[in-house]
């Protein structure tokens, strides 16, 4: 969802205050009038959307964008596997899937992961298939791509492939998963507690973050 950043830095400040039994966030910063706290606020959301996005459980995060369905292929004897460039402004996998696999993949490897190597093995039964596929997300000269393996033919079209974007204040207003917006609101304020270094205050933020975000 679409969400206003003055709406967000409103409830970062009332997060902050209603949490903190000492001071209100107008007192913590001496000589600062309440623009520049607002500022302060605002200047953490994009960081503090993209770090909850990150790291939040999949069911809680939104079906995101579509991205581009068209593949490069390559092939051997006995698979066939490709690429498709992702989004510059890619940050995460929802779910990705060719029409001949029994199941989508909703969770990428990476170029480090052991597993990767075996991919492009010869022998067929090693490496991802239509019944156990293995999606990667690795850097190429082009940008981000995301390898797929494997495919019974290389003219298998792409059936679903999403993603979330990067997040970006655009207009006043930011995109953020409907279910996480608690999320960010109090990991903003987390973030603008440090940056106070008001550590003990930034913990009871951080605390309710982690309980908001399922996380352990």
């Amino acid at each position: 969802m679409i969400y206003k950043v003055a709406d967000l830095v409103r409830e970062v400040r009332i997060a902050i205050d209603k949490n903190n039994s000492s001071a209100p966030l107008a007192a913590l910063i001496d000589d600062v009038d309440t623009l520049s706290i607002g500022k302060l606020i605002e200047s953490k959301i994009e960081d503090a959307t993209r770090a909850v996005t990150v790291n939040a459980p999949r069911h809680l995060l939104d079906s995101g964008k579509g991205f581009s369905t068209a593949v490069a292929w390559s092939s051997s004897k006995t698979k066939h596997w490709g690429f498709t460039q992702l989004p510059e402004d890619f940050l995460r996998l929802v779910t990705f899937q060719m029409s001949d696999w029994s199941y989508p993949v909703v969770e990428a490897i990476t170029e480090t992961d052991p597993i990767y190597k075996q991919q492009n093995s010869r022998f067929a039964g090693i490496g991802g298939n239509p019944q156990r596929p293995v999606v990667a997300i690795v850097q190429h000269p082009i940008g981000l791509i995301l390898e797929f393996y494997s495919c019974t033919s290389n003219d298998v079209a792409v059936k679903i492939a999403r993603y979330i974007p990067i997040p970006r204040v655009e207009n006043e207003r930011i995109g953020i998963s409907e279910k996480l917006v608690d999320s960010v609101v109090y990991y903003c304020a987390y973030l603008v507690l440090t940056s106070l270094s008001e550590v003990e205050q930034a913990k009871v933020m951080f605390a309710i973050y982690k309980n908001l975000s399922e996380l352990k």
